[in-house]
């Protein structure tokens, strides 16, 4: 098993840049370099307490900080990152993480102030403190953005605020109401986020912890205002996928419109169907039709099941993830009964690229069977033997 280094950010109370860096610092960045990358680019003071009872806990104080210079253009903001005192990967990621905010808030170009100072300096000490913990990939359970009413330039509006949205646009992060009133998702710590977050779920993947930080907010909350960041050892050699299994029993439909019914939800994006018999009330024979699908298929792929069929409902059972192989397909030349053939193979393989399975395509050895009027398990049989072959010459390379 080969274990990948990951961070996990946990914002069920939302998140901001304070809370951002203070959890990275709990889950052991070094807070002199952080604080170097901060204090220097910003002249104000970086303050980091931490909590004993088992917990480590990193606030990000701006009230120790005698003058806190103002707001810059979009200009001054990416030349002062520009020219920090950090390496090329840590400047280019925050570069690329304040232009996104001034983006949304009207372009770099913006003559009028864009961003606060005091911000530019969190984005480059988070952006450092990454860096420092080995830059792992980084995962999510939903973010919670609050609710309610707020005041924006343009009057009073809903939670989030458009420039939120924006950022999150495309992004990999899930996103939800609550869990109290207020906005607890600010714009800087949506497009860090939205930036580094390369995959999300409801729940933590299967992991083996190295460490844990919390990251303290300054908004009162009726509980503890806190990010939680966990750094961890996961197996990535196969792809997490995030699926909910349809079902629906029915006793009156032919075959013929189950057939069908197979090839439309597999058209719709259905990953997999599948019919079985079942014996229902009152002993009469019937099937159980059964659907894995993306959760986000789900109301669609239900919706044709019951205009299909005729059934009344279907039971949406949500799984709390799978793992899957990379699939692709691939052509290998192959020679059947002295004759040669470009067949086509499906090669399933894990994250680092170790072949698990190779299959050929059904249609490539049926139309080869009936060329050459021999069995289609014998063509199959000689077809995979020979592209196992190959790959094992290749050295595991296909």
């Amino acid at each position: 098993m080969r274990l990948l280094k990951c961070l996990i950010f946990d914002p069920y109370c939302g998140a901001s840049e304070q809370m951002i860096l203070g959890a990275l610092l709990g889950c052991g960045a070094d807070e002199w370099r952080v604080k170097s990358a901060v204090e220097g680019l910003c002249g104000a003071p970086l303050k980091v307490e931490g909590y004993g009872n088992g917990q480590t806990l990193a606030v990000i104080s701006e009230r120790d900080a005698k003058v806190w210079p103002g707001f810059l253009t979009g200009e001054e903001a990416l030349g002062k990152l520009n020219v920090m005192h950090e390496n090329q990967p840590i400047r280019i990621d925050a570069m690329n993480i304040v232009r996104r905010i001034l983006e949304v808030r009207g372009g770099p170009g913006k003559d009028s102030p864009g961003i606060s100072i005091a911000s530019v300096a969190m984005i480059a000490g988070i952006c450092t403190a990454y860096d420092d913990l080995g830059r792992p990939q980084i995962r999510s359970t939903p973010v919670a953005m609050g609710g309610g009413m707020i005041d924006t330039e343009c009057g009073k509006m809903p939670v989030p605020r458009p420039e939120v949205l924006s950022v999150l646009n495309g992004s990999k992060l899930l996103t939800q109401g609550g869990p109290f009133d207020g906005e607890l998702l600010t714009l800087e710590a949506a497009a860090i986020l939205a930036y580094y977050v390369k995959e999300a779920g409801r729940y933590y993947p299967e992991h083996r912890l190295i460490s844990a930080g919390y990251g303290k907010g300054y908004f009162e909350l009726p509980v503890p205002n806190l990010l939680r960041a966990v750094l961890c050892e996961v197996d990535d050699a196969l792809i997490g996928d995030r699926i909910e299994l349809l079902e629906t029993n029915v006793d009156d439909v032919t075959g013929e419109v189950l057939g069908n019914l197979i090839e439309e939800l597999l058209a719709m994006g259905a990953r997999d169907v599948s019919i079985l018999p079942a014996t229902m009330k009152k002993g009469r024979s019937g099937q159980l039709i059964r659907v894995v699908a993306k959760a986000e298929d789900g109301p669609a792929l239900s919706r044709r099941i019951m205009l299909e069929t005729g059934t009344l409902g279907v039971r949406v059972i949500p799984v709390k993830h799978r793992y899957i192989a990379k699939r692709e397909i691939k052509v290998i030349k192959v020679t059947i009964e002295n004759n040669e053939y470009n067949m086509r193979f499906k090669v399933a393989s894990d994250m680092n690229g170790t072949v698990l399975d190779l299959s050929v395509e059904y249609d490539d050895a049926k139309m080869i069977a009936r060329e050459l009027s021999i069995p289609l398990k014998t063509v199959m049989r000689k077809a995979e033997t020979q592209a196992w072959q190959k790959y094992d010459a290749s050295g595991g390379k296909l």
